[in-house]
């Protein structure tokens, strides 16, 4: 599977720059034929809770429409990043999935929210996860912080999903800590996975670091990017997911049974 990953520069609230910013990295993609095209966290609103307020269009129907337009006229499939949208009277940090056909395939809202920052102020945590297909091959999504949640990775998987999507808007401090936990989600999960991040746009604060990178379900790496605004495509050679659980499959080799205490707060 031909994979484009865009890592776009985000600013606050600069809502008309942002999109315009997207589709044109989505363009570019385009030139490489990919077969999926994945953009990161909150690319409309920028990662910036403190400066939302209860008068924001968040201009989700135009964009669900501009997005679904895009994937059929390019017969693509995009893994669309998470946008800020209204949810009654608080917002969720929601992901959208389009086929080549630009129908809707699912959306997912980030269910484990940010403690630093004010995301948990702002946005209602999602309460499931979210399993499809592209061209037939399974995959999963998470957002962000969530790669550091080992237990909500295995859900999204399931030992089914040969690609873990994760949108993200990571700190450039924590970015190491990004590529371990995605190195370590692709091995223990034995899939591939593939974390898109945002960047800093001209003089406002970074929002992203960077550092988009996909793992193979070894641990290799496929693609690791710098801290500028870049689009790249990588082929993704699925049969290494076949390849790794031959020598034996994790999922099937636990013990839920001794896992109990894990559904607990309190261990």
């Amino acid at each position: 599977m031909r994979v484009s990953i865009v890592q776009a520069p985000i600013g606050p609230m600069t809502q008309e720059v942002n999109r315009k910013t997207i589709f044109d990295a989505m363009e570019e993609a385009l030139k490489s034929s990919p077969d999926v095209i994945v953009l990161p966290e909150m690319w409309n609103t920028g990662f910036y809770p403190e400066r939302f307020s209860a008068d924001d269009d968040y201009e989700e129907e135009s964009l669900r429409r501009d997005l679904s337009a895009f994937a059929k006229e390019h017969e693509v499939n995009l893994v669309a990043g998470s946008i800020t949208v209204w949810d009654h009277d608080t917002r969720a940090n929601r992901s959208f999935i389009y086929d080549r056909g630009g129908a809707l395939l699912g959306t997912y809202d980030k269910a484990h929210l940010f403690p630093m920052g004010a995301e948990k102020t702002f946005f209602r945590p999602g309460e499931k996860n979210l399993a499809f297909e592209l061209d037939g091959v399974p995959a999963g999504i998470i957002t962000c912080f969530e790669l550091r949640m080992p237990e909500w990775v295995r859900l999204a998987v399931m030992g089914r999903a040969k690609i873990l999507f994760v949108p993200m808007a990571w700190g450039l401090s924590r970015v190491p800590h990004m590529h371990l936990f995605a190195r370590a989600r692709a091995v223990e999960n034995q899939c591939y996975v593939v974390a898109v991040n945002c960047t800093k746009l001209g003089d406002y604060p970074a929002m992203g670091g960077g550092g988009s990178c996909i793992y193979d379900p070894m641990g290799e790496e496929v693609l690791m990017t710098g801290t500028e605004a870049c689009v790249h495509t990588v082929d993704l050679d699925l049969s290494k997911v076949e390849e790794a659980k031959a020598k034996f499959d994790l999922f099937h080799e636990r013990r839920p049974d001794l896992y109990g205490k894990l559904v607990s707060r309190h261990g």
